[in-house]
């Protein structure tokens, strides 16, 4: 290293290295200080790794032949096993193919960084590059820096995380710090920073910064130190200044669309900012209304304090007064009781205490006596008041209570018994009722059960019912063999509540049905669309009493079936019966072969509700109506014996309730009210002639009952101070707790807090109660509404925010669409807006719009005077 005091332009202090090549894991650096240095070192010790950094800081990457100082062929090194840290290579042992071996994997990154010094100037700029790299991609990933301060590795590109773009962020926070994607952007700025006017510096640079030897120096001087003037690199030069006005123009033209994009966006989200320091101060005003208010309300209840408090004050002496005239008058009262006592008034009293104890006794023993007498009405027992008749009925009592067992229970069987007939005969007229309501809306005499079971079934396959029919709904019985009617139905019975599947529908029917629970019993038949063979019936066959209906798809099936199933001969006699092997009576009994004979009579043989044949069905609902008419009128009859018994049954506990009164009643004397009635009668005449014999008596009572009258209105005054008393006690009460907490209210913030809020509180104080003034019995609700008119406008502000939120995205969205390079590590989201007001103070600083006529001139009239 050796001095140079006169040395210009940008020189370079420091070089640092981190996670190139070998440099693995640690900055390391050199210090050439802005003088000549010498770099030396033994075989392999990173000469040529510190050459190449320096040589990919200056020179595009494409440009280089990696390792060239230490004569290595173009693909000895590249970019990618400088920053993976390759340093040898293996063979795999079964491909024999060469991997290379990395100290580094994809979750590291490379730093390369030089800070350069111009002493005359005084000015310095830092060159650095980012590396790292992505999974399966070979070519590593990285941008370009420039700065115009000084910048370290350690300080500056390191604890991070594992995100680059984190990295950006916080570089881009740092002053001066300019970052760029391309080399080209990043090379014509420091090459403008060092005033390099071309790029054929560089080029010499690199072909110098590593030679080892030159073979024609004349041509290597031509090549790399003099410039060419032909004509082919001047038309390429003016084309290059074209793109570049043009480009410029471009760009000019760019900020200001960006600038017209982004100000009516900066504008909303300056709208969305107000708002929500309009919503927050709505918040903090409602959180402080309470303890605002508190500060009313605790005036307000210690106003009302001290006036109960003296309410309490004047109420207590008022008492006191009251309580003294009372005792005077107690005293009063005693003194009289003893001048009447000696005028006679003691035996009074005596008489008076008798008549009210016998006059108590005397309404007890009146009431036994009619519970006496209603009991023996209701057990039909002569009620006469005396001793003989009242042991009488005592002994009559005891003989009649098995007899009214015996009867109340033998009422209570007949009743039960009633009561389950009448249950069995109400639920058959349901199902018939519902049975004849089906019937009506439809033709066929098909049961209503085995409908419904076909009817989820063409729901859910969506069929019609013409599509699947009963057997019994394309059968009938020929009007002519109405004889025959009911043994036919008996014998067809099942098969007329079969179902005809014709092969069209087969594989859906036969699918639901294996996948349902179909809750009843269902037979079908599948169907093809072949015309069977005929077959001979026997003379007198039950077919030949069958009619089809004719416009059925399934005629010739129903026919060879019947005949096939069904050719049963129609016996008249027994001996005719006994002759065929397949054999039917009127009466029902079937013969099939020679040993097989059935008589089902488990239902009347003419019972129409069972018929199942036929297309028309009026005779069925007719028998169904005639059934269930009698069915009502026994239900009727039912009732009425019900209602009854149950007469006789409240008769007998009546008299069940009366022997058990009768029998309570022990006694004669318990009901013998005319004994003491007369005794009542007798000391009330005594009593009126003590009265009548003494007129100081009277005086003297007449005095006493005066004074016990005053006495007793003033007790009754004094109850009522007593009510008024506690009830302002209560009030007391009630209003120091308001107090109390209105004073925890008022502490829960500082003075200056609310001070801060006044303003606000006092709008909206004013806003909702206008004149009215405010008090304890309205502060509750008072504050109710004013908390819902600030809530209510707090919801207002939200919905609008909420709107304008969207609004603002959508807008960045449209943004970060059209210029998704300047946007790139920007989200469009609400709170980064701050990012994009910073683009457009950006873009309105360097005012770039201003020159777009002048760019425009100049590219007219460069490119004019160019060529």
């Amino acid at each position: 290293m050796s001095p140079l005091d006169n040395a210009t332009g940008f020189c370079l202090q420091r070089m640092e290295l981190y996670n190139w090549g070998t440099f693995h894991n640690t900055v390391w650096q050199i210090n050439p200080n802005g003088h000549n240095s010498l770099l030396t070192g033994d075989i392999g010790s990173g000469k040529s790794t510190i050459v190449d950094a320096i040589t990919t800081l200056l020179v595009p990457s494409q440009k280089i032949t990696f390792n060239k100082a230490a004569g290595a062929q173009s693909k000895e090194r590249s970019l990618y096993s400088y920053v993976r840290g390759a340093y040898k290579s293996e063979k795999n042992a079964l491909t024999q193919n060469a991997k290379a071996v990395t100290l580094r994997d994809e979750t590291e990154y490379s730093v390369l960084l030089a800070w350069f010094y111009h002493q005359g100037l005084k000015q310095g700029l830092v060159l650095a590059q980012v590396f790292w790299s992505k999974e399966n991609q070979h070519n590593p990933e990285r941008f370009y820096l420039i700065c115009e301060t000084d910048l370290t590795i350690k300080t500056h590109f390191s604890d991070f995380g594992d995100d680059i773009n984190q990295l950006k962020k916080r570089l881009r926070q740092q002053k001066g710090v300019n970052i760029y994607t391309t080399f080209r952007e990043y090379s014509n700025q420091f090459r403008r920073n060092f005033g390099l006017k071309s790029t054929q510096a560089l080029d010499l640079f690199y072909q110098t910064v590593s030679m080892k030897s030159v073979g024609n120096l004349t041509d290597f001087v031509r090549q790399h130190m003099l410039e060419t003037r032909d004509t082919a690199s001047q038309l390429d030069a003016l084309l290059r200044s074209f793109d570049n006005l043009n480009q410029l123009h471009n760009t000019v033209l760019k900020a200001r669309q960006q600038i017209e994009q982004l100000e009516p966006l900066c504008q909303k989200i300056t709208d969305y900012q107000k708002i929500n320091t309009d919503i927050q101060s709505l918040q903090t005003t409602e959180n402080m209304l309470t303890s605002w208010l508190a500060q009313f309300q605790r005036d307000l209840a210690q106003h009302q304090i001290k006036a109960l408090k003296q309410q309490q004050q004047r109420i207590a002496e008022h008492i006191q007064k009251i309580n003294q005239q009372i005792q005077n008058l107690r005293n009063k009262e005693t003194d009289l009781h003893h001048d009447i006592n000696d005028k006679g008034g003691q035996r009074l009293r005596e008489i008076e205490r008798q008549k009210a104890s016998l006059t108590k006794d005397s309404q007890r023993v009146k009431t036994q006596y009619d519970r006496y007498q209603n009991a023996c009405q209701w057990l039909e027992f002569d009620s006469i008041l005396d001793e003989k008749s009242f042991y009488t009925n005592q002994q009559k009592s005891t003989a009649f209570v098995p007899i009214l067992e015996d009867k109340q229970q033998q009422l209570q069987q007949e009743r039960e018994k009633q009561v389950i007939e009448l249950n069995h005969q109400r639920n058959e007229e349901t199902l018939l009722s519902q049975e004849i309501h089906s019937l009506q809306k439809r033709k066929s005499n098909i049961p209503m059960q085995n409908l419904a079971l076909r009817q989820k079934l063409l729901a859910a396959l969506a069929l019609d019912e013409k599509e699947l029919p009963f057997v019994g709904e394309l059968l009938q019985v020929d009007s002519s063999q109405a004889s025959w009617e009911g043994a036919i139905e008996r014998l067809l019975h099942q098969f007329g509540l079969s179902l005809l599947v014709p092969e069209r529908h087969y594989k859906q029917v036969n699918q639901y049905v294996e996948q349902t629970h179909l809750k009843g019993r269902l037979v079908y038949f599948r169907i093809d669309q072949k015309k069977p063979a005929k077959i001979t019936l026997d003379a007198g066959s039950l077919v030949e009493k069958i009619r089809i209906k004719p416009e059925s798809e399934f005629y010739f099936w129903l026919e060879y079936t019947l005949a096939q199933r069904f050719n049963y001969h129609c016996a008249e006699t027994l001996a005719d019966f006994r002759l065929h092997p397949y054999a039917i009576t009127k009466k029902g009994q079937i013969k099939a072969g020679k040993q097989r004979h059935e008589k089902d009579d488990r239902y009347e043989i003419h019972d129409r509700r069972r018929y199942v044949l036929g297309w028309r069905n009026m005779d069925k609902i007719h028998a169904l109506e005639t059934q269930q008419a009698k069915r009502i009128k026994t239900i009727q009859l039912l009732a009425d014996l019900i209602s009854q018994i149950g007469k006789k049954e409240t008769h007998f506990l009546k008299q069940r309730d009366a022997l058990h009164d009768l029998q309570q009643i022990t006694h004669f004397n318990a009901i013998d009210w005319q004994t003491l009635t007369r005794s009542i009668e007798q000391l009330t005449q005594e009593y009126q002639q003590i009265k009548t014999s003494s007129h100081i008596l009277k005086k003297l009572q007449s005095e006493l009952e005066k004074t016990t009258q005053k006495r007793l209105k003033l007790e009754q005054q004094y109850h009522q101070i007593l009510i008024k008393k506690g009830a302002l006690e209560s009030q007391l009460k009630n209003v120091e707790m308001v107090l109390q907490n209105s004073l925890l209210e008022v502490a829960e913030y500082s003075d200056e807090m609310r001070l801060q809020c006044q303003k606000e509180l006092q709008y909206w104080y004013d806003k909702i109660l206008k004149k009215e003034k405010l008090s304890l019995l309205n502060y509750k609700n008072n504050k109710k509404l004013i908390r819902q008119a600030i809530q209510q406008k707090i919801s207002q502000q939200n919905k609008q925010l909420s709107h304008l939120i969207q609004t603002i995205i959508q807008k960045m969205q449209d943004f970060k669409r059209n210029y998704p390079a300047e946007t790139n590590e920007i989200d469009a989201h609400i709170d980064a807006g701050k990012e994009y007001i910073a683009i457009l103070n950006h873009l309105q600083n360097e005012d770039l719009p201003r020159h777009e006529t002048t760019f425009k001139k100049m590219l007219n009239e460069q490119t004019i005077q160019g060529v």
